[in-house]
């Protein structure tokens, strides 16, 4: 296990923002998402970096940016959502960022920030690019069955990790479901914000690998989070597609 970081005393005003970041040889573009949550203009920002051991120079990379990240620790995990889960632990900020170690982070995070975050009880989304596509956009209970909302434009109030932690069952779309759970959790409410906020990559872990639990259990969690009326939306949505030969819906 190794570890560093440089934990900084945030005095300018605004919540404290927490940027957290698992990797696994991520060597290749580590560096770019480190430099891009430097850029930021809002000030309280700490960036904790969480490694699975890599072997490729993401930890020397991490090195070098010692006294710029928060803190970063490398040690052996059982996957991504188990390592965001052990991450969270090390956050001190009012708000929890997930910032993939192949992803960046554009002006529109500082902005929302700024200009939004009031309620201390709200998750706050906005918009991410995917590809030369936009993802974002306000979200119905409908659109939720249908479609995960966009994790590289997330900012979660630290409480929800005082309450859930992601499912590691599901391998893939753990967040999808923790997304579900909230929904349906009357304590918290969810705004969007038309702000730009992050470059979400292609072909990462959720792009090559196929979350078969989820898949077997989605409608279940959408008629014990969503509701029944949405559950039986979507079955007829799906076998409606499914019959002109759509393979997903």
């Amino acid at each position: 296990m190794q570890e560093g970081g440089n934990r900084k005393v945030i005095t300018g005003p605004g919540p404290l923002v927490s940027i957290i970041t698992v990797t696994k040889n991520a060597a290749s573009c580590i560096e770019s998402a480190i430099q891009t949550v430097l850029a930021q203009t809002y000030p309280n920002i700490e960036h904790i970096i969480l490694d699975g051991e890599s072997t490729d120079g993401t930890v020397e990379i991490l090195k070098k940016y010692n006294d710029k990240i928060a803190y970063w620790r490398s040690e052996k995990d059982s996957g991504v959502y188990d390592a965001m889960n052990k991450a969270v632990k090390y956050a001190k900020g009012d708000w929890v960022f997930f910032l993939g170690a192949d992803d960046t982070l554009y002006p529109g995070f500082s902005k929302i920030v700024e200009r939004c975050f009031t309620k201390p009880n709200c998750i706050y989304y906005g918009c991410c690019i995917w590809e030369t596509h936009t993802k974002g956009f306000k979200y119905t209970t409908y659109r939720l069955a249908k479609e995960n909302l966009p994790h590289q434009a997330m900012f979660y109030p630290k409480s929800v990790f005082e309450k859930y932690s992601y499912d590691v069952k599901y391998k893939v779309r753990a967040d999808y479901v923790l997304n579900m759970q909230l929904w349906a959790d009357k304590k918290y409410r969810f705004e969007y914000y038309d702000y730009l906020i992050s470059n979400y990559a292609s072909g990462g872990f959720s792009g090559q690998v196929v979350d078969e639990q989820f898949a077997k259990d989605r409608v279940r969690l959408i008629g014990k989070y969503l509701g029944i009326p949405v559950m039986l939306r979507y079955m007829l949505k799906r076998y409606k597609y499914k019959r002109i030969n759509y393979v997903e819906y």
